[in-house]
């Protein structure tokens, strides 16, 4: 090997123990961010005071901060009523909806909490839009229990990124909020810093599924793939309507080489038809 090879392969690799330097960095601060939120929280919104949908007093002190008459009012995905892949709440059985029909995932399975509806919704929409974080405790506490009733087996929780800029804007990204949560209560740790989101998307909204899919090509990716690699990856988010996102970010990480990428979200937004299928759910493993 030539000096100037060796000089070039020893610049490399102390970039690289640089650049691993500043990712732990971020990585702590990050962690001291999240503490300080919730401490911040605690102060400001004070947890098992009142419900946070109808705002009487609670009677006990509970993780979940729904009075008992407004959590009569959701309405739960319950599994023989979800999409063998997504979870999309589905008219008949033993199903795939038509979506996952139509298209292969690239995430291996998705559960949603509720249905994307009425107070759900606008619990959500408070956690997005009107700067109300704290309603994250409740949220990622219903995530928890679900996974812990579905029983899977991940390694790592990556919330679904948001751009800096929109973040910033934002204040928090409320995927983040719920992730961390989730990590709390299940006791794994979350890694926030590896998979971004790189451009900025327009609203899904109003967009098709095609439109949607066009949309978010190639927006997410994993700037690091030392923590992914052969990992199974719980990926949260708040909302799924087509799975669009979740696809996209399950795309990014397979390409890091994680084994699989389960997702978990509060709610799903589209009632699905179901088509029949001989699909193997046996997805906790």
């Amino acid at each position: 090997m030539s000096n100037n090879e060796k000089v070039i392969k020893t610049v490399a690799k102390t970039s690289k123990i640089e650049a691993s330097k500043k990712r732990t960095f971020v990585g702590a601060c990050a962690g001291m961010f999240m503490g300080l939120y919730k401490k911040a929280c605690s102060v400001l919104f004070p947890a098992n005071i009142k419900c946070i949908i109808c705002g009487d007093d609670l009677k006990d002190v509970q993780s979940i901060e729904i009075c008992d008459k407004c959590k009569c009012k959701l309405n739960q995905i319950a599994e023989n009523q979800a999409c063998a892949c997504c979870g999309a709440p589905v008219v008949g059985e033993a199903k795939l909806c038509l979506n996952c029909k139509s298209e292969p995932r690239d995430f291996d399975i998705s559960r949603s909490v509720f249905v994307y509806e009425d107070e759900i919704a606008k619990l959500i929409a408070g956690l997005k839009f009107n700067n109300k974080p704290y309603i994250s405790r409740t949220l990622g506490r219903y995530l928890a229990n679900l996974y812990k009733e579905l029983g899977w087996e991940v390694d790592l929780i990556v919330p679904v990124p948001m751009t800096e800029a929109r973040k910033k804007w934002r204040g928090y990204n409320q995927a983040e909020l719920l992730a961390q949560e989730v990590s709390d209560a299940i006791n794994i740790d979350i890694n926030t810093e590896t998979l971004v989101k790189i451009k900025e998307t327009d609203e899904q909204k109003e967009l098709s599924l095609n439109e949607r899919r066009k949309n978010l090509r190639q927006a997410f990716k994993v700037i690091d793939k030392y923590p992914i690699k052969g990992k199974r990856i719980l990926l949260i988010d708040d909302v799924m309507t087509t799975g669009s996102t979740a696809d996209a970010c399950a795309m990014a990480l397979k390409k890091a080489h994680a084994s699989r990428v389960f997702v978990l979200t509060i709610a799903h937004g589209q009632m699905q038809l179901a088509l029949q299928s001989g699909i193997n759910n046996d997805n906790s493993k």
